[in-house]
């Protein structure tokens, strides 16, 4: 019944995320899941450093997008404020792209130098499910910021036909938010997958398997 139940809670935010469209409540539902997670894998080192390295990222973001990142101003023109955004957002996804890659060998490094064991340490296949979706979001970020620099080319005194053509690229714009969402919804998705058996299995690369 447990495993049921969040089975469709796992699915039930996946739907939300996606259909939502609301950054705030996808940021809360994830950050939810991460506490959760941590608590109910307490004693598994792996775990809790993993999520505690999403969850800092993750906060991070939100305050920056709260309080510090400009989406509308009345100075600055659209390039430049998509500029931001998209930026803000490439570097909080290169943030978490190397957190996950280094993740097995800090938390390696932090339990050898208070000399612990750290033979049970190791990279888990959800891991590197979410690295390589990570890899995707920072894919759509570079796009976005490269879209928005060459629609606004007129922006650095730029004329000619190329400068006409490029001003009318607008698809990752328009579809940017839409395949963000659908990318956080499957985050949501396999930031679960650390809590089931399969997740939290040791990665094996296929050419040392």
């Amino acid at each position: 019944m447990v495993k049921l139940f969040q089975l469709a809670f796992i699915f039930a935010g996946v739907a939300y995320g996606i259909a939502s469209q609301n950054p705030y409540h996808i940021s809360i539902l994830i950050n939810i899941s991460l506490v959760l997670i941590m608590l109910m894998n307490r004693d598994n080192v792996n775990v809790v450093h993993l999520c505690g390295a999403l969850l800092a990222v993750y906060l991070i973001e939100f305050v920056l997008f709260e309080f510090f990142i400009v989406t509308e101003s009345e100075t600055l023109g659209p390039m430049w404020v998509n500029t931001i955004i998209f930026a803000t957002h490439l570097f909080i996804d290169l943030l978490l792209f190397f957190l996950l890659i280094f993740r097995a060998g800090f938390t390696r490094a932090r339990l050898q130098a208070q000399g612990k064991s750290f033979d049970h340490i190791y990279k888990y296949n959800a891991e590197l499910a979410l690295t390589s979706l990570i890899t995707v979001f920072m894919v759509f970020d570079l796009l976005a910021l490269g879209e928005n620099l060459l629609r606004h080319l007129s922006y650095f005194g730029l004329t000619g036909v190329v400068v006409d053509f490029c001003s009318g690229l607008n698809w990752v714009f328009y579809q940017y938010k839409t395949i963000k969402f659908v990318l956080l919804g499957l985050t949501f998705l396999l930031v679960w997958l650390m809590a089931t058996g399969y997740g939290q299995s040791e990665y094996q690369d296929p050419d040392t398997a």
